[in-house]
């Protein structure tokens, strides 16, 4: 019989996550990635729509070989990108409803590329974006008080289909999952002090980078992006977290609020989303 997937659970990824504390911060899309899942299923042990993988080989094991599938999206990682390991588990995963492979470290880009070719995958989309990295303890020190008349806190489910609307990358299925995130994960939220108003936000993402970064319109070009960053930062430091952000090259204001920061570029990370092979698949709503 030929290699299988195997299906694995929350001690699996915390084995496996110990693999990637090595040449740090080299791995640090990994480690993160899997302290996400670590902690949700702490949270929730049968959380719906998440399935994790590895091969069924001792190789597979050492490398530390993970492929997640949580709802549309997909993270992959693997010490080794030479020996097949992330081709051969791609290959085995059913691509029929398509899949947003997200923040694919670019060791592995290779790979992705290879089996979206030798399926004859519809790319909906394909994206570069730069991995700025800080180390906690340069993080610690971006704390920041709050401009005049406005509070920091953290974000509530309440303020989710906000977030979902002004994001420049929402989609369908992605209220369900920008809840989830405000409700699992570090959040931020800038709020008018006197009408409760929220103006500016940043959450978390399942692979540990900060995202849907967004300053209302009403309220740009007063700093109050850097204000959260700076804010959610500071957050994910103090519980002894590095801190990653993904942007876009393309994206000149974030990349220099980032590096203005004191952010350094440390890897490029993909985005790629494949089309469904079986007609149009709908994800089911609430899921």
């Amino acid at each position: 019989m030929g290699t299988r997937l195997e299906v694995i659970g929350l001690k699996d990824i915390q084995e496996f996550q110990q693999l990637y504390k090595q040449s740090w911060p080299k791995y640090c899309q990994e480690y993160y990635c899997l302290d996400n899942f670590v902690e949700f299923l702490k949270k929730q042990p049968h959380m719906r729509n998440i399935k994790m993988y590895t091969l069924d080989t001792k190789q597979a094991r050492d490398e530390g070989l993970f492929v997640i599938v949580d709802r549309y999206q997909l993270f992959v990682g693997c010490l080794n990108n030479t020996n097949g390991l992330v081709r051969k588990a791609l290959d085995l995963l059913d691509w029929s409803t398509g899949l947003k492979c997200s923040s694919i470290p670019s060791r592995h880009i290779g790979a992705l590329d290879s089996l979206v070719e030798s399926k004859k995958l519809d790319l909906v989309f394909r994206d570069c974006t730069n991995l700025f990295f800080m180390k906690a303890e340069d993080a610690l020190k971006l704390r920041v008080e709050p401009p005049t008349g406005f509070v920091l806190k953290s974000l509530s489910v309440a303020d989710a289909p906000l977030v979902n609307a002004e994001w420049p990358n929402h989609h369908e299925g992605s209220l369900f999952f920008v809840e989830r995130q405000i409700r699992l994960c570090v959040s931020v939220g800038l709020y008018q002090e006197d009408t409760q108003e929220l103006v500016a936000w940043c959450i978390r993402l399942q692979g540990g980078y900060l995202g849907a970064l967004q300053v209302k319109d009403s309220h740009k070009r007063r700093g109050f992006g850097s204000v959260v960053t700076r804010e959610i930062a500071y957050r994910l430091a103090a519980q002894g977290h590095d801190v990653m952000a993904l942007v876009g090259p393309s994206n000149k204001p974030s990349s220099g609020m980032f590096s203005k920061l004191g952010f350094q570029v440390i890897e490029q990370c993909f985005w790629l989303r494949t089309e469904p092979t079986e007609g149009q698949f709908t994800w089911p709503e609430g899921e």
